[in-house]
């Protein structure tokens, strides 16, 4: 079973349908008992960081559910991405979940680019696994790990995003694999892959 995380966030339903072409268990729950026996983790989400964390404090959900993806496969999407990161410049008095060492940083717009960094852009892949194609973006922070060996793929946008990131069993996506067509099915493929293992 994998157990996509209600904490509020939107978008749950069309993740859950694009994860269940490849596997059918999906649900979406906020229940420990459930989320403690999970195969694998999704943490989705569209809004605040600062708000996230006190929506998964509140529910009780954020020390176990940390304590879930030390072990359990998870893939982190958008501002799920973001909670996985130590703290964020959008709420510098929150911790996130510091899974993986790291800030969340606010895209600084100029003449060039526009933010919210909103529509397609490029995967540039820098280290295996190799993700390749277009993937669909909506977001105004990008991720910025302390272990630069964790990323695996850039977009350019003013600068280089990191956009995938993976440390052991979790993989972080800052696009939405679930709008990015046949290369977001690669994504939710890959991450799979390591609760099959």
């Amino acid at each position: 079973m994998i157990t996509i995380i209600d904490y509020g966030s939107g978008n749950l339903r069309s993740i859950q349908k694009s994860v269940q072409r490849f596997y059918p268990d999906v649900i979406i729950s906020r229940d420990l008992d459930l989320i403690e026996k999970s195969k694998g983790l999704i943490l989705p989400g569209v809004g605040a960081f600062g708000d996230a964390v006190k929506e998964l404090k509140q529910n009780g959900l954020f020390s176990p559910l940390k304590d879930s993806i030390l072990t359990v496969p998870t893939m982190g999407i958008c501002l799920g991405m973001q909670l996985l990161f130590s703290n964020s410049e959008e709420s510098l008095d929150i911790s996130g979940l510091d899974i993986i060492p790291g800030k969340v940083i606010r895209l600084t717009p100029n003449q060039s680019i526009r933010i919210p960094h909103t529509g397609w852009n490029r995967l540039i892949p820098s280290s295996k696994p190799y993700f390749y194609g277009y993937v669909y973006f909506n977001h105004s922070y990008y991720c910025n790990p302390n272990d630069k060996n964790t990323i695996i793929s850039y977009v350019n946008h003013g600068i280089s995003i990191p956009v995938i990131i993976l440390k052991d069993h979790v993989i972080a996506t800052q696009f939405h694999p679930e709008k990015s067509q046949d290369a977001g099915d690669r994504i939710i493929k890959y991450f799979i892959s390591l609760i099959k293992r």
